[in-house]
């Protein structure tokens, strides 16, 4: 069979083509995609949102010619502030920056950097997740009455759930009896032990309780949020004694009024007995007098 002797200079730029583009694949798969951590309490995989910080996330890709676009959990964020650092020192950077983050921001960011070469693939990707601290709300003092029942709500919030553990404190110690028929933890926006309810309220029960709450943020930027709340317990009968009081002030106030009014009207009787007595006694001689000056 008789070949074209320009099979071999086609076989020859075909090789070249391959090397090349073997070539161009081989460097966009070398080219490496990470986060950056730039608080010295995080951790490269975690990043923590912070009250009044505003969360800034950065994504550096070490070669050229990528475009770099964002997600959070698995949806691409269109609204969200980014913006680019031109390729310096090695590196390219893409910043997402949300100015007051919220629990709601919480989830997991991924920046996917793309080019000529991956434009039909997935493209590099690397991701960090986003967490909350948490927090919650429990009255400091609380009064309760001694045979009611006690409900203590820290209404726990944050991304992860927060895990909720309740304490009660005598000397310093914990001495909160999990196993008591009384003590009964409750849910609270699909939290776990976030309410502790205790019926039949005793005197026993006053002190100080404290509803810790913990998750993935406080590993990193701990401690732990600890809510304290102290409950005073007054006697069932503690009510009543106002009523008696003013009772009592009420049955001393009649007697003294009547004791009074007795010894008055004894008084005015005695008066006036003493008035009619002269009278009385002179009567008959007065009559005499008479008769004897007509006789």
């Amino acid at each position: 069979m008789f070949l074209p002797r320009t099979m071999p200079v086609l076989r020859s730029w075909a090789v070249t083509f391959v090397v090349i583009i073997f070539a161009c694949v081989q460097i966009s798969t070398a080219a490496k995609l990470v986060f950056e951590a730039e608080h010295g309490g995080d951790v490269a995989r975690y990043k923590v949102i912070k009250k009044n910080v505003p969360l800034e996330l950065k994504c550096n890709i070490d070669e050229p010619g990528f475009t770099i676009t964002w997600q959070k959990d698995g949806e691409e964020l269109k609204d969200y502030p980014v913006t680019t650092e031109p390729f310096k020192d090695g590196k390219e950077t893409s910043i997402l920056k949300i100015l007051k983050p919220v629990d709601l921001d919480a989830g997991l960011y991924s920046c996917v950097a793309k080019n000529n070469a991956t434009v039909e693939a997935d493209g590099l990707k690397d991701s960090v997740q986003v967490v909350s601290l948490p927090t919650g709300s429990l009255e400091q003092d609380i009064i309760v009455v001694e045979g009611e029942k006690l409900t203590l709500d820290c209404q726990p919030t944050g991304i992860p759930t927060p895990k909720v553990t309740w304490y009660f404190m005598k000397d310093g110690n914990n001495t909160l009896n999990t196993s008591n028929e009384r003590y009964k933890f409750l849910p609270h926006n699909n939290v776990t032990n976030a309410v502790l309810e205790i019926r039949d309220v005793q005197m026993s029960d006053r002190g100080e309780y404290r509803c810790v709450l913990a998750n993935t943020a406080t590993m990193f930027v701990g401690p732990d949020v600890t809510l304290k709340t102290n409950v005073r317990v007054k006697d069932k009968l503690a009510a009543l004694w106002p009523f008696l009081g003013i009772c009592a002030e009420v049955i001393v106030l009649c007697a003294i009024i009547f004791i009074y009014e007795k010894k008055r009207n004894k008084a005015e009787l005695d008066e006036s007995d003493t008035d009619n007595s002269p009278e009385q006694k002179n009567t008959p001689d007065h009559g005499k007098d008479s008769v004897r000056q007509r006789k």
